[in-house]
């Protein structure tokens, strides 16, 4: 019990890029041939995913919120831990599935704005992101201890 809770009694440094999509940015995006799933795990997540027979061969989680976004004085939804299967990268899953769950707030829950956190030397994902038609918002580097951050830099694209 103890070493679960002493990986949060750590400071982190965080690189992060915020992206977003609001109704004036969205873009549609290219139909691939895969069903999009979900599931609400909570009140606070749900997750989307594309299973081929029994395996799942991507997974996103839609997040209702973050503590990040106070550092830019934004809420909304926020797309997260997304997964791809090696086997199936390069294959436009990661775009496909982030841009449909980003028009799904937008024009079917009246969301105003979706966000998707990135590290920022994760080029794979970032180019992903781009491709969805997210856009860049903010670059973040700050240090985390608990909940709290401080040597908070953001610059804007």
């Amino acid at each position: 019990m103890f070493r679960k809770l002493f990986k949060y009694l750590k400071v982190i440094d965080i690189d992060v890029l915020i992206y977003s999509m609001t109704k004036d940015t969205i873009v549609e995006f290219t139909v691939l041939d895969y069903t999009i799933q979900s599931e609400v795990i909570n009140e606070r997540k749900k997750n989307y995913f594309i299973q081929i027979k029994d395996k799942i061969i991507h997974l996103s989680s839609l997040f209702k919120s973050i503590f990040l976004l106070q550092l830019i004085q934004k809420k909304g939804p926020v797309i997260g831990e997304c997964y791809t299967k090696e086997e199936f990268k390069g294959k436009s899953i990661y775009p496909f599935v982030i841009n449909y769950i980003a028009r799904e707030e937008i024009l079917f829950n009246n969301q105003a704005e979706v966000f998707i956190v990135v590290n920022s030397d994760n080029i794979s994902s970032i180019r992903g992101i781009e491709k969805a038609g997210f856009k860049l918002h903010t670059k973040i580097q700050a240090s985390r201890f608990l909940f709290f951050h401080y040597h908070v830099k953001k610059s804007l694209p």
